[in-house]
């Protein structure tokens, strides 16, 4: 079926976009079920765009009334023998227009204001139930005051004033962010190949050279996976304090991240690490992938317990990869790794959730989560990401690397594109490169929850695990403030708090009678003791209670990862 999409942006600051389907269907059709999907490939949420839908109508090229009818909570029913048509002469013709409201500024939502549009398509565009939407195409209309567009969609405008698109299929279309207004742009080639790089929003003074080491990062995966998949590529950014994200496509991403720390190290290290995420799913995620991921339902969950290879996978090498492109050194290559293992060690849910059971249960867990999320989940993307950070020194001793395990992921991607891995395939090639003993560990870290001796296996590879022992006082609990008032937001499992019955909502009114306000309570390890109780007063539910509190002392955390041998550890990391 041919479609033909238009958007209009009339008044931006409204946040609307008129969404306009043009088509045909079958003489013999008397009914098209369109639908809006529910979610975005790459985020395992179900969002469900339709809530922003308004203003319905289809009619025929004659300007007749079809019947619609909303038939789910994303499937719209237009019926031609439940239509009043009577002057009609080309019936099978159809307008198919509605209204978006887009005003949430995330990599997976569409946002548009007065100073730009970005449209994230799964959002606007409706696809139909049972056909295959063969060569869509896709006008924009914006206020002439807008001057750029950013999209990784074949541009087949036939004049410069308009703006008009094409994709080969409607998957490949709604795969296709749009960036539209005054953005800043440029780019660089790569062996022929064009890359855009555009900013939205409002930097700081930086010395840092964002378009040369997006270029670094872009030709060492580029090269170290073989050449490009594709004819173009975007990084479209989104610089906006208190954001943090990325969204992969097949030949562009979308990216958030907080101007304010492009100007300190860590910081623009953290950046770097999300472009080259981002932009290695272009292999892994949008080729290799759990055979879950393709073709897609877009109108149910795509559960998958191999999201872990999604996403573990790519978390591990994003940090390896800026690494081996000598873009950060051993030591704050180190420092990362230190970062994450602190976190997973903090994780308390890990358990009790396999990885397997995180990456099926993400669209209802790790998307969802809540002040109990820590307790009783893991994240694949973090502990994904240390299992192959094992695997990879595991495999060393054997003489491999995890280099050897994607060579043969994008082999079988490249003689079987039509169809996704499974565990078991991936299981049968950890055992092809080092051995059923290797994949019998690696299987035993990615299916059940026994503790990963992290520490040992690091030693292998010459890394140490430094660790910081401390004497301070510790509640087991984080807070948020409300004002001046403390707020329980988490409650740590097995800590003192949660032992103290401590829930989290809790307003932490006093401790043994006196008055507990902000600034007090950051002070507390200076009156606070170690192994002492206290009588801690709480509202909760808008009532008075108390709970006995006996202080822990702060758990240890690891200090730093060394390099004893710098020479193993390069030999492990960048084989």
């Amino acid at each position: 079926m041919k479609l033909t999409y238009k958007l209009l942006i009339e008044t931006p600051s409204t946040h609307q976009v008129r969404v306009t389907i043009t088509g045909k269907k079958e003489t013999s059709e008397n009914s098209l079920d369109f639908f809006l999907p529910r979610w975005s490939p790459g985020s395992y949420l179900m969002r469900e765009y339709s809530r922003h839908l308004s203003n319905i109508k289809a009619e025929t090229s004659n300007g007749e009334r079809l019947f619609v009818d909303q038939t789910d909570v994303s499937v719209f029913h237009i019926n031609w023998s439940k239509s009043d048509l009577k002057k009609s002469t080309d019936a099978d013709s159809f307008t198919l227009s509605y209204s978006v409201f887009c005003h949430e500024l995330t990599v997976r939502t569409s946002h548009v204001d007065d100073s730009h549009a970005f449209l994230h398509l799964p959002t606007l565009l409706m696809g139909v139930l049972g056909k295959d939407i063969v060569n869509p195409s896709i006008e924009l209309q914006f206020p002439p005051a807008w001057s750029k567009v950013t999209t990784g969609l074949k541009d087949i405008s036939p004049k410069r004033e308009v703006f008009l698109y094409e994709a080969k299929n409607y998957d490949d279309l709604i795969d296709s962010p749009i960036e539209i207004g005054c953005q800043e742009t440029d780019g660089f080639m790569v062996d022929g190949v064009p890359h855009d790089v555009v900013f939205y929003g409002n930097l700081l003074p930086h010395k840092e050279n964002i378009k040369e080491d997006t270029k670094k990062i872009v030709e060492h995966i580029a090269k170290f996976m073989g050449g490009f998949p594709y004819e173009k590529y975007s990084f479209i950014t989104h610089f906006v304090p208190g954001l943090y994200g990325g969204l992969e496509h097949s030949n562009s991403t979308a990216l958030q991240f907080d101007p304010t720390q492009i100007t300190n190290r860590k910081g623009y290290i953290n950046y770097l690490a999300l472009i080259s995420h981002e932009y290695f799913h272009t292999w892994n995620v949008k080729r290799i992938r759990p055979f879950e991921l393709g073709p897609f339902d877009y109108l149910r969950e795509a559960t998958s317990k191999l999201l872990w290879l999604a996403e573990g996978l790519t978390s591990l090498m994003d940090e390896l990869f800026i690494l081996r492109a000598e873009m950060i050194s051993l030591e704050e290559y180190l420092e990362m790794q230190k970062d994450n293992m602190n976190r997973y060690f903090s994780v308390p849910g890990r358990k009790f959730h396999t990885l397997d059971d995180s990456s099926f249960n993400s669209w209802i867990k790790l998307y969802r989560p809540d002040e109990n999320s820590n307790n009783s989940s893991v994240s694949y993307y973090l502990k994904g990401g240390i299992v192959f950070f094992a695997l990879n020194i595991l495999l060393a001793k054997k003489g491999k690397s995890i280099n050897d395990l994607l060579a043969l992921l994008w082999t079988d991607y490249q003689k079987h594109p039509e169809r996704g891995v499974n565990a078991l395939q991936v299981y049968k090639m950890v055992e092809e490169i080092g051995g059923a003993d290797i994949r019998e560990k690696f299987e035993i870290m990615t299916s059940t929850t026994q503790e990963i001796d992290l520490e040992s296996i690091c030693l292998e590879a010459g890394l140490k695990f430094e660790w910081e022992k401390s004497e301070s006082p510790w509640l087991g609990m984080d807070v948020e403030f409300s004002g001046d008032r403390v707020i329980a937001r988490t409650v740590i499992l097995d800590g003192p708090a949660y032992k103290a019955g401590i829930n989290a909502g809790d307003e932490i009114i006093a401790i043994n009678g006196m008055r507990v306000l902000k600034d007090r309570f950051n002070e507390f390890g200076k009156y606070l003791r170690v192994n002492e109780s206290y009588t801690v007063t709480l509202s909760r539910l808008a009532s008075m209670t108390t709970a006995t509190l006996n202080v822990g002392v702060t758990p240890a955390r690891l200090k730093s990862i060394v390099a004893t041998d710098k020479t193993l550890a390069m030999k492990v990391l960048n084989p």
